[in-house]
């Protein structure tokens, strides 16, 4: 694999200055360079948080749309990367934590990756841009080109389990640290005087299977490719180099105006961490070194966005690629008493999206502009397989059918909005049923011992969640009257997307309160639609339901 590389890097420094090298302008499809952030909320610079330090990201917005009502199907790694890179949803793909995949049930599905390789692209990707295992190998040749297998994660590649440190070669380094020890359980921040971490192994790796992009595409063979590169920061342990952390100085960091859960909030709702309750904060001392890491590691994945935008450059690839970048879910820094995802939550959900582009492709009278139509992760395989000039629908004809939206119409300024709602879920596994809030986790939870899963709907100016009681044998929630745990609603009326506020919303649970039931209901009847579309097999019991929910 690597002398092929070499290769490519010596046709490259031969022809990249002369004019045999110029981008081929009458190419009718486009590169897409795809990015994969862990844990990302829109804690950027550009999203109107001043002095966040993401001058790259920042870049794209400049030259592309930012989406701010952007939103992930499920607040956990794996299984929502199973969502975005198969294009369903988790109760279609039956993917819900770290255990399951979609392979299992539907082998011959199309990914997002695989969807390119289809089309001819090379399909490339470093990183974690699926979670390690699921599915096994990475996907391998059903999403990836050969140069990609095996498939490279430094992160587990090397057996050394997501330690925070690593040197170039990949070994594990014992870390150096300083300002640490601070936070709710596994939430530690430190900086690192190592040569590498994680991600600046990930990123060298992506710019040698560039190298290859660049040679297959400047060839006469003319050949396109679709590169996703998966970032591990800001995941736990928030650790970066001493100049990320010296960016943000412990006086200047403020903490959340809201430190416990909503008022009226159900017991389930709420992700445990460790012996922290709802009603149980972290003080402020701790809660600013927490956000302080959290702040630098997204600093120093920033830099490796950097590294990334600065090899397009120079390898002639600006002009022919279009680059979109998300966080894989959002996260609490401690707003609702909460230091994770695995929410419901507005914050649990909400990600970052940015698709940035050449000028051939994106106007510049639409660069720069931002979206608040709704949009979420799944939409991602059906816009950039037809950005990228892709009839996605032929690619994926007798397969299920896609469950996401193409948002080029909110890209080109065609339209305000493509859907009127976007749908999250989470499961619960309470050990005490009784104190819901306590051990709930559920990531290596066999999904036939789940007791709990909720659903969220985001509408322009609400928000609405129902928990409800799970099917073991069938794998799907109780939908009928008395399959409902508990119910959440919150109004988002007059509260802007931007700029990012993530102190505002969500902190009065509406859900039995009189005055609300009218738009209650109306939710409650929507979110039902949803899952009675999605779930072919438990159709008949979801419109005896439905029928039910109208006569009364």
């Amino acid at each position: 694999m690597y002398s092929r590389i070499v290769c490519a890097s010596i046709y490259l420094l031969l022809t990249l200055g002369s004019a045999h090298a110029e981008e081929r302008a009458n190419s009718t499809k486009l590169n897409i360079l795809h990015i994969i952030v862990d844990d990302l909320r829109p804690e950027i610079t550009s999203y109107g948080l001043p002095d966040r330090h993401t001058p790259n990201i920042d870049s794209l917005v400049k030259n592309g749309i930012a989406f701010d009502r952007a939103y992930a199907q499920i607040a956990v790694c794996g299984p929502s990367r199973n969502s975005l890179l198969s294009g369903r949803r988790p109760d279609t793909s039956r993917s819900w934590n770290f255990i399951n995949h979609f392979r299992e049930d539907h082998p011959e599905w199309t990914s997002l990756p695989g969807l390119f390789k289809k089309a001819g692209f090379n399909s490339f990707g470093s990183g974690k841009v699926y979670h390690p295992f699921v599915p096994p190998n990475w996907d391998g040749d059903k999403s990836w080109s050969a140069l990609s297998l095996p498939f490279q994660n430094p992160c587990w590649f090397y057996g050394i389990s997501c330690v925070p440190c690593v040197d170039r070669k990949g070994f594990k380094v014992e870390p150096k640290c300083n300002d640490g020890g601070f936070g709710p359980g596994d939430v530690r921040t430190c900086w690192c005087e190592v040569e590498a971490v994680e991600d600046i192994l990930t990123v060298d790796h992506a710019l040698e299977l560039m190298d290859f992009a660049a040679f297959d595409f400047h060839s006469p063979m003319n050949k396109n490719f679709y590169l996703a590169v998966g970032l591990h920061k800001p995941h736990l342990p928030w650790q970066a180099d001493k100049k990320h952390f010296d960016k943000f100085p412990l006086e200047n960091i403020s903490v959340a105006a809201h430190k416990m859960a909503p008022v009226d909030m159900p017991g389930i709702a709420f992700a445990s961490c460790d012996s922290k309750s709802p009603w149980d904060p972290l003080n402020d001392t701790e809660a600013r070194h927490a956000r302080r890491g959290y702040y630098a590691a997204t600093a120093g994945m920033d830099e490796q966005v950097g590294r990334l935008l600065d090899a397009l450059k120079k390898r002639n690839l600006l002009n022919s690629t279009v680059i979109a970048l998300h966080g894989d879910h959002g996260w609490q820094l401690g707003e609702h008493g909460e230091w994770r995802k695995n929410t419901n939550f507005e914050l649990g959900t909400r990600v970052p999206l940015v698709i940035s582009g050449p000028d051939m492709w994106l106007p510049k009278s639409r660069q720069g502009q931002r979206s608040a139509g709704l949009s979420e992760l799944v939409d991602l395989m059906p816009t950039l397989g037809e950005i990228a000039g892709l009839d996605v629908h032929s690619l994926v004809n007798g397969e299920t059918p896609l469950e996401g939206t193409s948002l080029l119409p909110l890209i080109l300024g065609e339209m305000p909005e493509v859907k009127n709602a976007s749908f999250s879920q989470y499961p619960r596994n309470p050990k005490n049923m009784s104190r819901p809030y306590e051990q709930n986790g559920i990531d290596h939870t066999n999904r036939t011992l789940f007791k709990v899963m909720g659903y969220s709907i985001r509408v322009d100016e609400w928000r609405y969640t129902e928990w409800r009681y799970w099917n073991p044998q069938d794998l799907v929630a109780d939908w009928t009257p008395t399959g409902l745990m508990a119910a959440e609603l919150y109004d988002h009326r007059g509260l802007k997307p931007y700029p990012t506020d993530f102190d505002i919303s969500e902190n009065v649970n509406l859900a039995e309160k009189k005055d609300f039931a009218e738009i209650r209901v109306s939710l409650a009847s929507q979110l039902k639609r949803q899952y009675y579309h999605t779930r072919t097999d438990i159709r008949s019991e979801l419109k005896t339901s439905l029928q039910m929910d109208t006569a009364s």
